[in-house]
């Protein structure tokens, strides 16, 4: 038996059914059917909704799925990492589909990989996995009961691994990948082997549609979570001078209430880490820190002091610009793009 569960379509879209045949989660007989407009792929009625569930992130971070969803395009997934076929398809087919965007579509377009098997998919799993596809794939795992809430929400259908479940156990899951747009709405569904340039293809059609949010503008860009209250400006990073690591800075200037920087991550780069140098008293120091605090006001990035450290850059050249996520604790992610400059710029 397949380890997965092909989403029946019809029309705009007449449900989805479990592999035995036992359930079906269509949507109500009041749904309207949807033009396809621009678009190569089954819109969705507005209806839907991002699920609205708190899962734990690939960085062991808390995250609110339909909270840090505002102004982005999502794309969501059902899988397991050990799935056989499926799930690495599909995750390639996205990973090619972002290779496609523009550095500010890229920015502006969010995937999540939720897990099905909580059991197995611990952080770390989840992060090793996505990180062979794109790094700046969210994976989220979590408890099963809200996992299911979100499939449930998604009309995604997932079965629960056996209780006794051992070894190189299936489990099933639903193969389409659900999008929904920068309000959260239901926008569109990608069936199982769309492909890559078909992908691409409707997400520049729906972050070109009027109801999208503006496009982040280079060096400076904000969510529309974040409120306006946070801006980041003159985001550089160094040309990597080692295959191992390379430096960032930014300046970020907070004109609402405190907050606190959580992490950063972008994928020019396996792992985004923060870092302070300070002075003890046998010298120059580099600690890494997990937080930093963003008062009202103005926290630097800058060479000497707090500063990002990338970790295992890809191949970055000097003019090049890539995108950075910055995960704030209140305002959510930001989104800014960061010009390439010289070791010595």
């Amino acid at each position: 038996m397949r380890a997965i569960i092909a989403l029946g379509l019809a029309g705009v879209l007449l449900g989805t059914a479990a592999c035995s045949g036992g359930g079906s989660d269509a949507p109500a007989a009041s749904e309207k059917s949807v033009s396809k407009g621009p678009y190569k792929s089954t819109p969705l009625p507005a209806s839907y909704k991002i699920p609205g569930v708190r899962l734990t992130d690939q960085n062991g971070r808390p995250y609110d799925v339909a909270g840090q969803a505002g102004g982005k395009v999502t794309m969501l997934f059902f899988g397991y990492t050990h799935c056989p076929d499926i799930c690495p398809t599909t995750m390639a087919d996205a990973a090619g589909a972002m290779s496609l965007l523009s550095p500010a579509e890229k920015a502006r377009t969010r995937v999540l990989f939720v897990t099905a098997d909580p059991a197995r998919d611990k952080p770390k799993a989840l992060k090793d996995f996505l990180g062979k596809f794109d790094p700046s794939f969210v994976g989220l795992t979590g408890p099963y009961a809200e996992i299911k809430k979100a499939a449930d929400d998604a009309k995604t259908p997932i079965t629960p691994p056996p209780a006794d479940a051992k070894g190189n156990y299936a489990v099933q899951h639903g193969s389409n990948v659900m999008v929904y747009g920068p309000d959260g709405s239901g926008a569109l569904m990608f069936p199982y082997q769309f492909g890559s340039a078909d992908m691409a293809h409707d997400l520049k059609a729906l972050l070109a549609a009027p109801a999208s949010a503006p496009a982040p503008t280079s060096p400076t860009a904000q969510s529309a979570g974040a409120s306006e209250t946070i801006k980041v400006s003159g985001a550089q990073v160094r040309v990597p001078s080692s295959p191992d690591v390379t430096a960032g800075y930014m300046t970020i200037t907070n004109t609402g209430q405190p907050d606190t920087l959580t992490g950063v991550d972008s994928p020019a780069a396996a792992t985004v880490e923060m870092h302070r140098m300070s002075m003890d008293g046998n010298g120059m120091k580099m600690e890494q820190v997990k937080a930093v605090p963003v008062g009202k006001g103005t926290v630097e990035f800058a060479k000497g002091s707090l500063h990002l450290m990338l970790m295992k850059p890809r191949d970055l050249k000097v003019g090049q610009e890539v995108p950075l996520t910055l995960h704030f604790a209140k305002a959510g992610d930001v989104a800014v793009t960061a010009k390439v400059v010289p070791v010595n710029g």
